[in-house]
């Protein structure tokens, strides 16, 4: 019984872990996320692995408090690890369908990105000649800001509407909108 208590114990600390230092060290991550076995973020698109560290936590819980249960009814060790397993599959499954409702919640910046070409903007911080300025865009009923340069290399004041060409690496591109009396 001793042996189960510990198992459970143990993955019960690693949840409290996540639960308390969560904010602190990041997210959950699957096993092997950092050791070349598996590339971070190969499964991002199809939601949470079941393979994380929470809900291999939760199935160790499980599998822990359902080995004491059986073995406190005088059961043998195969059946306590019978009766453990299917606890702890029970449990993993529900956390793991529980987070992929929170998963599919979520909502995501990286496809609005693309929507941005052909918007119109306007500098919020002037883009010096060659340089880096600021453009603000209301995207999707969302306004956001984003670093930007001029497509032709030309300084663009304050406040000069433009519309977005391009997407870099680390800023859009972006020219002067055409418009009578504009600016220069």
């Amino acid at each position: 019984m001793l042996i189960y208590a510990a198992i459970a114990a143990f993955g019960f600390l690693v949840l409290l872990a996540m639960l308390v230092g969560g904010d602190v060290f990041g997210s959950d991550h699957e096993i092997g996320d950092h050791d070349g076995a598996l590339e971070h973020g190969a499964g991002d698109a199809g939601g949470p692995s079941v393979f994380s560290v929470r809900i291999m936590s939760a199935f160790l819980t499980a599998f822990g408090v359902g080995g004491v249960v059986a073995r406190y009814y005088d059961l043998s060790h195969p059946v306590a690890a019978g009766v453990g397993t299917l606890a702890g599959l029970v449990m993993s499954t529900a956390v793991y369908q529980f987070a992929r409702v929170l998963y599919s919640q979520q909502a995501s910046s990286d496809v609005h990105m693309t929507g941005l070409v052909g918007m119109t903007a306007e500098v919020t911080v002037a883009i010096p000649a060659g340089g880096l300025g600021q453009i603000t865009v209301t995207y999707g009923g969302e306004r956001s800001e984003h670093i930007a340069r001029s497509a032709d290399g030309m300084a663009v004041p304050r406040g000069t509407p433009v519309v977005v060409t391009a997407l870099g690496g680390d800023s859009v591109t972006v020219s002067r909108a055409a418009t009578s009396g504009g600016r220069s």
